[in-house]
């Protein structure tokens, strides 16, 4: 039996804020954290802000659990894999970081498509241009940043950031390289060929391990500054999917994690490199050595919900922060009253064409739960059509299980069941991807043999949901409704809404 006195410390620099958990050696979650970013707007941050977070983070979470410094036996990371954060040669950031899309640098995707060839990316990299990418964010430092570009050193992502101001390594992982369109999945290494023939310098990448691999030790300095023990050892550790992955116990092919808010997308392991000739999901890799994956993410994320709470649900929020209440419940309880379907109520997410979001249908019998079951059902159907895209591949899951902030939620469990009409196991606890990182740190210091037997011992209880025939047929009838909509709402709209703005 794992000694009680292990405990392993998580933390995920995440796009709503710093996660921090604390795990026991038997999966116990001791405490979790959720603390905001200093500054920053919704999508530029400073990278600092990052780490001062996690100083004061740190301290209040072992103070939460009642734990020394000394107790913490190993540390994991994680983060999202969409960001970037420019250093010098002497480690000093260079500028702000932007997690996820990169509004500023549309034109560079149009760039990196023409310097490489959109056909070739998807041999070399397994992907498509995106503003995410760190390949599109390069083009615009260099574009637009002379000084920065004059300047770089190193070029990490925000949890290989973070790691780096805790054990001063600079390492990363597969599953955060793979993000960059500057790595080939196939090989699991950095593609000679895109950074030559994009003139990025290799030497500013980080070099490539296993995400359950010690990589560094907490350094007299960090400690000092963060409340640690200097010398504990800090592993690797993966992206925020592969990591929210682990803490479902999804690591070999058959199974598939769905995330219900963070992130909002699916992660399904593969024993190798595999395309969606559709590209609805994107090629990328685990962060355990030997084991790819097909995902896609931004499908059921926390975006409309957030704006729900700050715009319509304000006081019912407040309330139920109060309370200790998660702010979700209120809605939920709301929404609960509305059919299936939401009597005719849509909700077009922003994926497709970020000004196009909103509802489609809206009518006077409609009232505020309609508006939340609408989110809800647009959710758990964006994710029904990334597993359609497994299905169409031969790829068939053999279990679905969800992790993130509406794992805990019957409601939306209750939908995504019946909208996949499909068993699915809830996976509930705060901080998934954080989780994940400490399950994958616990199996680094010897306290289980490898990853697959942490998971088993550590991951924390399923709870199942059926589907409801009535729901499923209603959820039948809506797919092709839905899968139709954002194209023609962009064709329509789109043109239009941008001439006005400009106008503006």
């Amino acid at each position: 039996m794992p000694s009680p006195t292990a405990y392993f410390l998580g933390i995920d620099v995440a796009r709503t804020g710093l996660g921090l958990v604390v795990l026991s050696g038997d999966g116990q979650q001791v405490a979790s954290l959720h603390r905001a970013y200093g500054g920053g707007t919704d999508q530029l941050f400073d990278p600092q802000d990052w780490w001062r977070a996690a100083r004061t983070g740190i301290k209040e979470i072992l103070r939460r659990a009642e734990l020394k410094a000394d107790q913490i036996r190993c540390i994991g990371v994680t983060g999202d894999s969409d960001g970037m954060v420019a250093l010098s040669k002497d480690g000093k950031v260079l500028c702000t970081s932007s997690l996820g899309t990169d509004p500023r640098a549309e034109s560079q995707i149009d760039l990196l498509n023409r310097t490489v060839g959109a056909r070739n990316l998807l041999n070399l990299a397994s992907g498509v241009a995106h503003g995410g990418a760190t390949a599109v964010k390069l083009l615009w430092l260099r574009e637009n940043e002379k000084r920065v570009w004059h300047d770089l050193g190193v070029v990490l992502s925000p949890k290989d950031f973070l790691r780096f101001r805790l054990c001063e390594t600079l390492v990363t992982d597969a599953s955060d390289a793979a993000a960059t369109l500057l790595f080939n999945p196939k090989t699991r290494a950095w593609s000679k060929q895109l950074l030559s023939l994009l003139d990025i310098n290799p030497a500013w990448l980080p070099t490539i391990s296993s995400g359950q691999l010690i990589s560094g030790r907490v350094t007299s300095t960090a400690a000092r500054e963060a409340g640690l023990q200097s010398g504990t050892p800090v592993i690797t550790g993966g992206g925020h999917a592969s990591s929210a992955a682990v803490a479902a116990g999804v690591l070999a092919p058959g199974g598939v994690m769905a995330e219900l808010g963070g992130v909002g997308g699916i992660f399904a392991p593969t024993g190798d490199a595999v395309r969606d000739p559709s590209n609805r999901l994107i090629s990328t890799c685990h962060t355990l050595a030997g084991t790819w994956a097909l995902a896609q993410s931004d499908l059921a994320g926390p975006e409309p919900l957030d704006w729900l709470q700050q715009h319509v649900f304000a006081s019912e929020v407040m309330q139920a922060k109060r309370a200790q209440r998660d702010p979700l419940e209120p809605l939920a309880e709301l929404a609960a009253e509305i059919p299936p379907g939401s009597e005719g109520l849509l909700h077009l997410q922003s994926r497709v064409s970020p000004k196009m979001a909103g509802f489609v249908g809206l009518g006077r019998q409609h009232g505020r739960g309609h508006l939340v079951r609408a989110v809800l059902e647009s959710g758990a159907m964006s994710l029904r059509s990334a597993l359609d895209a497994l299905s169409d591949m031969k790829r068939e899951p053999e279990q679905v299980l969800v992790v993130g902030s509406g794992a805990g939620n019957t409601l939306w469990c209750q939908i995504l069941a019946d909208a996949l009409d499909r068993q699915i196991f809830a996976v509930p606890g705060a901080e998934c991807a954080a989780t994940g990182a400490a399950i994958l740190a616990s199996s680094s210091v010897g306290l289980y043999k490898n990853v697959p037997e942490a998971c088993s011992k550590m991951v924390g209880q399923r709870i199942a949901y059926q589907p409801r025939k009535a729901a499923t047929e209603v959820y039948q009838a809506l797919a092709p409704v839905l899968a139709r909509m954002p194209q023609a709402a962009a064709a329509a709209f789109d043109d239009k809404l941008s001439a006005v703005e400009a106008r503006s």
